[in-house]
């Protein structure tokens, strides 16, 4: 089984488990326009990369998190149609919607910075 990785804030968990990864979804910050959506959904090959792409991103880059628990989540890309980004950066991107079936909830961490 070929797997990603994506962390998300806990509050969306129950959203996760029923409707899946949506591309679309509201993001955790928009840092880049008042209202950015990706056309994909954004993985990593690792949690750690993961956590890279996205928690510590935010911690980092002093952003505030809509949650101070984050949900890891197990991804599996058995026959989806993914695409990595060039270079060493660490992100698979899916081109499709993730129904509830390809996910495992791993973990929860604690978001280091202050919530909203």
């Amino acid at each position: 089984m070929t797997t990603g990785y994506h962390w998300s804030p806990a509050t969306r968990r129950e959203s996760i488990r029923r409707r899946g990864l949506l591309i679309g979804a509201e993001p955790c910050v928009n840092g880049v326009e008042d209202d950015h959506r990706n056309e994909w959904i954004s993985l990593s090959p690792t949690p750690g990369q993961a956590w890279w792409l996205s928690g510590q991103a935010l911690e980092y880059g002093g952003f505030t998190a809509e949650h101070p628990v984050w949900d890891l989540w197990q991804v599996d890309l058995t026959d989806a149609d993914t695409a990595p980004c060039a270079g060493s950066y660490p992100e698979m991107r899916v081109h499709h919607s993730l129904t509830p079936d390809r996910l495992t909830w791993i973990a929860s961490r604690h978001f280091a910075t202050s919530t909203t």
